[in-house]
């Protein structure tokens, strides 16, 4: 294991192989889900917290913690999910999704339309990922083709957006059917942007809790939080970004619907602020977790 972890390859790309049958052949690992209380599937990016794993889980019929298939799934598109945000009443940056396709077959006429409908600076990302791999930003064309190239590198579709002049402001929420938001949180990055390397190899970014932002803007923003989280149909705890701008504006930015969850992480570090310790916020989601559960037997979903 070590061995593999010491790969001199990006570390976002590191992975673990092992000599093991496909989870469709290893009946006994199923048989032993089976004897689990509760699942927490912390596990980010593709295949964990994209609704593939939560379907899996439904399929076995086993509690697990965080969102269901459907807000799991919208909460890693990030083209889907503005969507969603706009039709709630909340405030996105300006941005345009581009497939593969598209690019492909007019990169120019594409090009014209992002600088008419988004401008530079802005940010190029692959919808579907996380921890800000694929992430670039351009401040002209000639910057452009390079960041779609990595991006398409990831994802089939691509989000360009403005690079908006904000500080990077967050709030998690709690809940099935009745929700509450935490404290507000701030990240302060020194590079460009809140990227890989600063959230996980180097220390380099700073996390304020809480953030030093009026009572009111806090307001809106742990409003803002809950209601896109119901936007995307979520239940059980969600990370909800944003970007107050120094006007007081203020533009949801992305939802996580796996944090991280380390206790210096960010999520936890919330709830802290409000009285809520690590170990009561595990507690709060598993009984989340099995609540939502014994309601789905209830309905015989």
């Amino acid at each position: 294991t070590r061995d593999q972890l010491g790969r001199d390859d990006a570390s976002f790309a590191k992975r673990l192989d092992a000599d093991v049958p496909p989870l469709a052949e290893r009946a006994d690992l199923i048989a032993e889900l089976h004897g689990l209380d509760v699942v927490l599937p912390l596990i980010h990016g593709v295949n964990g917290e994209d609704g593939t794993l939560q379907g899996m889980l439904e399929m076995f019929g086993i509690p697990y913690a965080g969102c269901g298939v459907a807000a799991s799934a919208i909460g890693m598109d990030k083209a889907l999910q503005k969507e969603l945000f706009e039709r709630a009443g909340l405030s996105v940056a300006r941005y345009l999704a581009v497939f593969s396709h598209e690019w492909r077959g007019g990169d120019g006429d594409v090009a014209r339309g992002i600088e008419q409908g988004v401008g530079y600076p802005a940010f190029v990302k692959p919808a579907n990922g996380g921890s800000s791999v694929g992430v670039s930003k351009v401040r002209s064309r000639e910057d452009l083709g390079d960041a779609m190239t990595l991006a398409f590198g990831i994802d089939r579709k691509v989000l360009v957006e403005e690079a908006v002049d904000g500080r990077e402001v967050e709030a998690g929420v709690l809940g099935n059917d009745d929700i509450e938001a935490s404290a507000v949180g701030e990240v302060v990055a020194t590079g460009e942007f809140y990227d890989y390397s600063a959230k996980y190899l180097d220390d380099s970014a700073r996390i304020v809790v809480p953030a030093d932002v009026p009572d009111e803007a806090a307001q809106r923003v742990r409003e803002g939080a809950i209601r896109a989280f119901r936007a995307i149909d979520g239940q059980g705890f969600a990370r909800v970004d944003f970007f107050l701008k120094r006007d007081g504006a203020l533009l949801i930015n992305e939802i996580n619907t796996l944090p991280g969850f380390r206790p210096v992480s960010m999520f936890p570090r919330l709830w802290a602020a409000v009285g809520v310790t690590y170990r009561d916020l595990i507690t709060r989601i598993v009984d989340l977790a099995l609540g939502r559960f014994q309601q789905k037997e209830a309905l015989g979903a």
